[in-house]
């Protein structure tokens, strides 16, 4: 093909942009969120697009009447921020509402971050519109209900975490990039076949697109098991969240049992998880599908010397080979579960982790278990892992 023809390149320069709007008024100056692909005067919880550069109301339109002029990308602005001090320095901001900012998460939109701090209740804030987009963060063909919850990520400051090692406990694990765990136990069982001696149980990464640590066993009481190096201190310390994409082969009961969650960092020997279900008896907190109960995944936690509390029995019915998405966040004051990046279930309360049976003044691991039950086979198969605490 000859290239005979001239091409009109149409450049947009600068921080400024044009967006479709909502069929509602938005004022100059205001924060704007994404509701459905439209702008609009920012809502708690909207991705954040940037700040309106115009007045207009296109409540007598229908949505995408009219383009709104915004900025966009990373700029600076001098605002008003409650509380700000000369430490928050690096912080991340949040929007409240379409003129709000504060340093509280909460349900609040991550907008920027603060880059000098000017006087009382006044900061430079350097605003980007490219946080925690899940548009941006989706990867080899997931959506973003199968990726970390954007409601959990954005009450951390990943950015800090990820630059400095120091700044506390960070593991991101995708399967498709490795990330064997740093110490893992599989019982030395081996089977005759024609082609010789074969193992029958794994602790390996999958092959798909997505990625996929597999762990298999074909024989009853075969173990399989695993830890990260990642401290997390699940009471008393700064807030944390762990989460996982699982999903297993087949949901008869007695046939196997795992468990996916933090636990006390041990050498492994592989009595993470005993036969009949029973977790090891130094503390643990996480997800546990029991050999007796196939198809359900409860939330359970225990300490030493303590009875396991199945604080959500039957908390997921699981469908055969098909991923769920578990989460767990702490606040600092209360633990709250998520399915599928909904908060589901009954939070574990302050009074809950004040009691005997909640492990306490321990430093736990991300942490994977699978006990076989039967000579069938049967494969547990994670997508990824992560667990964050900042320092």
């Amino acid at each position: 093909m000859s290239l005979t023809a001239n091409s009109t390149l149409h450049h947009v320069r600068g921080e400024q942009s044009e967006y479709p709007q909502s069929a509602a008024a938005i004022y100059e100056g205001k924060l704007l969120g994404d509701s459905a692909g439209y702008a609009r005067q920012l809502v708690a919880g909207d991705r954040f697009i940037g700040h309106s550069q115009e007045y207009y109301d296109n409540s007598a339109g229908s949505a995408g009447d009219h383009n709104i002029t915004r900025l966009r990308g990373r700029y600076r602005l001098q605002v008003t921020l409650s509380g700000v001090a000369v430490t928050d320095v690096g912080e991340t901001v949040f929007a409240s509402d379409a003129e709000t900012l504060t340093l509280t998460p909460g349900g609040n939109s991550p907008v920027g971050r603060v880059d000098r701090y000017v006087t009382t209740d006044t900061a430079i804030v350097e605003f980007d519109t490219g946080m925690w987009d899940p548009v941006a963060i989706a990867a080899r063909g997931r959506t973003a209900v199968q990726l970390p919850s954007l409601a959990i990520l954005k009450n951390f400051n990943l950015a800090k975490l990820l630059a400095n090692p120091m700044a506390g406990s960070c593991l991101f694990t995708d399967f498709t990039n490795g990330g064997l765990p740093d110490v893992r136990f599989i019982d030395a069982t081996y089977a005759a076949t024609a082609g010789g001696k074969t193992p029958t149980e794994q602790l390996s990464l999958g092959i798909t697109a997505i990625g996929e640590l597999l762990s298999f066993c074909t024989t009853d009481n075969q173990t399989v098991e695993g830890q990260w190096a990642c401290p997390i201190v699940v009471s008393g310390g700064n807030p944390w969240a762990f989460g996982v994409r699982i999903k297993q082969s087949i949901l008869t009961d007695s046939k196997a049992g795992w468990f996916a969650g933090l636990m006390l960092g041990q050498p492994l020997v592989g009595n993470l998880i005993a036969d009949g279900g029973t977790l090891q008896a130094d503390g643990s907190i996480g997800f546990q599908v029991k050999e007796g109960d196939g198809d359900k995944i409860d939330l359970v936690y225990d300490e030493t010397g303590q009875a396991q509390n199945e604080h959500d029995d039957d908390y997921v019915t699981q469908v055969a080979d098909t991923y769920n998405v578990l989460e767990l966040y702490c606040d600092g004051e209360t633990i709250q579960g998520y399915v599928d990046g909904v908060a589901t279930g009954t939070a574990i309360s302050a009074v809950d982790i004040a009691a005997a049976d909640f492990p306490t003044a321990k430093i736990f691991q991300p942490t994977f278990a699978l006990k076989g039950a039967a000579a069938d086979d049967f494969t547990v198969t994670k997508d990824w892992m992560y667990a964050i605490q900042e320092g």
